[in-house]
């Protein structure tokens, strides 16, 4: 439908038609070129308006915004010139895109919010030095612990051999080393004393708690009573020393006798 033309053109048209025949002239130019100039505009702007929609109708449906739990979000927490109600930046996204799209902008390589190694170390030194003070100040049973040249890593222990069993009597000496990450991870055990046991080869202990089942809820006294109780009662089922297992197994009384025998030479406390 073409334009309908302007009211000034008809009023130049008429008020020409009195004029001399130059100036009508120069007045019908001046109405075409303007009538030129509004049909441009408006072929256009309708060309844009078609291929606009041409565009939104090839362009796929956008995704609805994920659902996020209101409650658990604090408003005052969000900073509202940078952030549009619907949790998208106005400037960086387009509105028919969801918080899906932000998402998928973001780089693969944010870095992951973990706690820091220095933080990770003050929580287990702090629950080092709580079980030292705790250990010394009201000692348990048959254990004792000392620092190995003042290190919180570095222990040194010893339990006492049970009573009624062919360690009885046995000084047995430990090392525990811990890692900056203890109390999440277990420490490092090992007998320092000779021992003749199943679940003892090379210094090595086999038990659960320092492997499989550990917890951060364990603490040395914990660890220092289950050595001492595997001394009464060994597992020749899981063995380290299967030589010993063995002969637990077949011979009873041997296997005892190699223990104490173990015991008196290598168990017996020191002059010191």
């Amino acid at each position: 439908m073409a334009p309908r033309k302007n009211a000034r053109i008809l009023a130049a048209n008429q008020a020409s038609s009195a004029a001399p025949p130059l100036a009508r002239r120069a007045a019908f130019l001046r109405a075409v070129e303007a009538i030129s100039v509004t049909r441009r505009r408006w072929t256009t702007t309708t060309a844009s308006r078609r291929r606009a929609i041409q565009s939104a109708a090839n362009q796929p449906p956008a995704e609805d915004p994920p659902v996020t739990n209101l409650r658990g979000t604090n408003r005052r927490g969000t900073n509202r010139r940078g952030t549009n109600r619907r949790g998208t930046n106005r400037r960086g996204t387009q509105r028919g895109t969801g918080g899906s799209a932000v998402m998928e902008a973001l780089p693969a390589s944010l870095p992951v919010a973990v706690p820091e190694k220095r933080m990770v170390s003050q929580i287990g030194i702090r629950r080092l030095r709580k079980e030292m003070e705790k250990m010394t100040s009201d000692p348990t049973e048959g254990c004792t612990v000392e620092l190995v040249d003042d290190c919180i890593y570095d222990w040194k222990a010893v339990i006492l051999g049970p009573s009624d069993t062919p360690y009885e009597g046995g000084h047995f000496e430990l090392r525990l080393q811990f890692p900056q990450a203890y109390p999440a991870q277990p420490p490092f055990l090992m007998f320092l004393t000779k021992v003749y046991h199943c679940n003892v080869h090379n210094r090595a202990i086999c038990v659960d708690i320092l492997r499989s089942t550990w917890s951060p809820a364990l603490t040395v006294e914990k660890i220092l009573l289950s050595i001492r109780s595997l001394l009464s009662d060994p597992n020749p089922d899981s063995p380290l020393n299967c030589d010993a297992a063995e002969l637990y197994k077949t011979d009873r009384k041997e296997h005892d006798r190699m223990a104490r025998l173990w015991t008196r030479r290598y168990a017996q406390p020191s002059d010191d």
